[in-house]
């Protein structure tokens, strides 16, 4: 259903290059998408939108991640969750809104957000006023077809981004994030009574969420 669309997940380790900066073993962000997608069909250009609301929770000492989430494209809208144990190689899909949970095998090994050299540094900024500020640096890469820019931290934790380009549709998206910190509960990788036992995963399952695509 999602197949066609090509969408931003910062989310992922930055692949090639020698690293900038990483995000912290443990952190956590509440992460807000908006984008646009044009695609070509049958001779038109029609337009896609979609926008999203999740909270996202990583664990890189324990290997596990996690992210709950609204989102909606076009008609379309969601609630999910999706819990990872990379350790234990399980990745639990879960339909709030039905209560209903299927287990697949995780075969992705955790990686934490990172930066590496591939991106140039464009300039530090300063977010708020007064005591209540946010000192942050701007990364850009642009690949020719694609431009990717990125805001962290001084933690390394991702606050905004943008990437627009084309690839085999035209696109535009960007990621804010808020509420971010190093400390959470690990109550977050509890998974709920009414997913199977682990020996019942299966090893396919279409999950209703946007495609990622992880960061040069």
């Amino acid at each position: 259903m999602l197949g066609y669309i090509v969408l931003l997940s910062v989310l992922s380790t930055c692949v090639g290059g020698a690293i900038v900066c990483c995000a912290p073993d443990k952190w956590f962000a509440h992460r807000f998408t908006a984008g646009l997608l044009m695609r070509t069909m049958d001779g038109v250009n029609v337009p896609f939108s979609n926008d999203g609301y999740s909270e996202e929770y990583f664990d890189a000492v324990s290997e596990r991640s996690v992210t709950t989430g609204n989102y909606s494209l076009d008609d379309f809208q969601e609630e999910s969750k999706t819990i990872s144990d990379h350790k234990a190689h399980l990745r639990y899909e879960i339909d709030l809104k039905r209560k209903i949970c299927t287990i697949e095998t995780e075969h992705q090994p955790f990686d934490n957000f990172c930066v590496t050299d591939n991106f140039k540094k464009e300039y530090d900024f300063v977010l708020g006023l007064g005591s209540n500020t946010l000192s942050s640096t701007a990364y850009s890469e642009d690949e020719g077809h694609v431009v990717t820019v990125i805001q962290v931290s001084k933690e390394c934790i991702p606050i905004q981004t943008y990437r627009v380009g084309k690839d085999k549709n035209y696109f535009l998206e960007t990621v804010g994030f808020s509420t971010f910190g190093v400390d959470f509960e690990d109550s977050v990788f509890d998974v709920p009574d009414y997913c199977p036992k682990s020996s019942e995963a299966t090893e396919k399952h279409e999950t209703l969420s946007f495609q990622e695509i992880p960061l040069p």
